[in-house]
Protein backbone atom coordinates (compact mmCIF):
# COMPACT_ATOMS: atom_id res chain seq x y z
CA UNK A 1 0.00 0.00 0.00
CA UNK A 2 1.29 3.45 -0.85
CA UNK A 3 0.32 6.95 0.16
CA UNK A 4 -0.65 7.55 -3.47
CA UNK A 5 -3.22 4.73 -3.38
CA UNK A 6 -4.58 5.86 0.00
CA UNK A 7 -4.86 9.47 -1.15
CA UNK A 8 -6.66 8.47 -4.36
CA UNK A 9 -9.15 6.24 -2.53
CA UNK A 10 -9.72 8.91 0.12
CA UNK A 11 -10.14 11.57 -2.59
CA UNK A 12 -12.77 9.52 -4.42
CA UNK A 13 -14.75 8.86 -1.22
CA UNK A 14 -14.51 12.52 -0.14
CA UNK A 15 -15.65 13.85 -3.52
CA UNK A 16 -18.51 11.31 -3.68
CA UNK A 17 -19.80 12.32 -0.24
CA UNK A 18 -19.17 15.98 -1.04
CA UNK A 19 -21.16 15.87 -4.27
CA UNK A 20 -24.01 14.06 -2.51
CA UNK A 21 -24.14 16.68 0.26
CA UNK A 22 -23.90 19.50 -2.27
CA UNK A 23 -26.42 18.25 -4.85
CA UNK A 24 -28.98 16.28 -2.81
CA UNK A 25 -28.50 17.46 0.78
CA UNK A 26 -32.04 16.55 1.86
CA UNK A 27 -31.54 12.91 0.90
CA UNK A 28 -28.11 12.62 2.51
CA UNK A 29 -29.12 14.45 5.68
CA UNK A 30 -32.16 12.18 5.90
CA UNK A 31 -29.83 9.17 5.97
CA UNK A 32 -28.28 10.64 9.11
CA UNK A 33 -31.70 11.35 10.64
CA UNK A 34 -31.31 15.11 10.25
CA UNK A 35 -34.43 17.09 9.43
CA UNK A 36 -33.83 18.95 6.17
CA UNK A 37 -34.66 22.48 7.32
CA UNK A 38 -33.34 25.32 5.17
CA UNK A 39 -30.47 25.97 7.59
CA UNK A 40 -29.41 22.33 7.86
CA UNK A 41 -29.63 21.95 4.09
CA UNK A 42 -27.27 24.91 3.59
CA UNK A 43 -24.90 23.63 6.29
CA UNK A 44 -24.95 20.23 4.56
CA UNK A 45 -24.03 21.95 1.31
CA UNK A 46 -21.18 23.82 3.03
CA UNK A 47 -19.98 20.45 4.34
CA UNK A 48 -20.23 19.11 0.79
CA UNK A 49 -17.99 21.87 -0.52
CA UNK A 50 -15.45 21.14 2.24
CA UNK A 51 -15.47 17.44 1.34
CA UNK A 52 -14.97 18.26 -2.34
CA UNK A 53 -12.06 20.55 -1.39
CA UNK A 54 -10.53 17.76 0.71
CA UNK A 55 -10.92 15.35 -2.18
CA UNK A 56 -9.24 17.75 -4.59
CA UNK A 57 -6.37 18.44 -2.17
CA UNK A 58 -5.82 14.70 -1.77
CA UNK A 59 -6.04 14.17 -5.52
CA UNK A 60 -3.29 16.71 -6.14
CA UNK A 61 -1.28 15.50 -3.11
CA UNK A 62 -1.15 11.97 -4.52
CA UNK A 63 1.85 12.96 -6.63
CA UNK A 64 3.86 14.38 -3.71
CA UNK A 65 7.15 12.52 -3.46
CA UNK A 66 8.51 14.14 -0.31
CA UNK A 67 8.24 11.55 2.50
CA UNK A 68 7.78 14.31 5.11
CA UNK A 69 4.80 15.73 3.21
CA UNK A 70 3.27 12.27 2.74
CA UNK A 71 3.74 11.42 6.42
CA UNK A 72 2.37 14.80 7.54
CA UNK A 73 -0.75 14.39 5.44
CA UNK A 74 -1.07 10.80 6.65
CA UNK A 75 -0.95 11.91 10.29
CA UNK A 76 -3.53 14.64 9.66
CA UNK A 77 -5.84 12.16 7.92
CA UNK A 78 -5.35 9.56 10.67
CA UNK A 79 -6.32 12.12 13.33
CA UNK A 80 -9.31 13.21 11.23
CA UNK A 81 -10.42 9.60 10.73
CA UNK A 82 -10.17 8.79 14.44
CA UNK A 83 -12.10 11.94 15.42
CA UNK A 84 -14.76 11.26 12.79
CA UNK A 85 -15.01 7.69 14.05
CA UNK A 86 -15.55 8.87 17.63
CA UNK A 87 -18.24 11.36 16.59
CA UNK A 88 -19.98 8.70 14.49
CA UNK A 89 -19.91 6.10 17.25
CA UNK A 90 -21.39 8.60 19.71
CA UNK A 91 -24.06 9.56 17.18
CA UNK A 92 -25.06 5.99 16.36
CA UNK A 93 -24.94 4.69 19.94
CA UNK A 94 -27.06 7.60 21.21
CA UNK A 95 -29.62 7.13 18.45
CA UNK A 96 -28.99 10.54 16.90
CA UNK A 97 -27.69 8.92 13.72
CA UNK A 98 -29.63 6.06 12.16
CA UNK A 99 -28.34 2.51 12.31
CA UNK A 100 -27.02 2.89 8.75
CA UNK A 101 -24.46 5.26 10.27
CA UNK A 102 -22.42 2.10 10.76
CA UNK A 103 -21.50 2.40 7.10
CA UNK A 104 -19.60 5.61 7.77
CA UNK A 105 -18.09 4.02 10.89
CA UNK A 106 -16.68 1.24 8.70
CA UNK A 107 -15.30 3.83 6.26
CA UNK A 108 -13.59 5.73 9.09
CA UNK A 109 -12.16 2.51 10.55
CA UNK A 110 -10.74 1.47 7.17
CA UNK A 111 -9.13 4.85 6.58
CA UNK A 112 -7.77 4.99 10.15
CA UNK A 113 -6.27 1.52 9.80
CA UNK A 114 -4.81 2.35 6.39
CA UNK A 115 -3.17 5.56 7.56
CA UNK A 116 -1.98 3.96 10.82
CA UNK A 117 -0.37 1.20 8.76
CA UNK A 118 1.29 3.72 6.46
CA UNK A 119 2.63 5.80 9.37
CA UNK A 120 3.62 3.20 11.96
CA UNK A 121 4.03 -0.25 10.41
CA UNK A 122 5.17 0.24 6.84
CA UNK A 123 8.38 2.13 7.77
CA UNK A 124 9.35 -0.74 10.11
CA UNK A 125 8.74 -3.27 7.33
CA UNK A 126 11.26 -1.45 5.13
CA UNK A 127 14.03 -1.76 7.75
Amino acid sequence: MSYKVMFVINAIVAVAFGLAFLVVPEMVLGQFRVDPYDATRVIGQFFGTAMIALGLVLWFAKDANDPAVQRGLGIALLVSSVLGLIVNIIGVSSGVIRANGWITIVIYVLFALGYAFMIFLQPKMKE
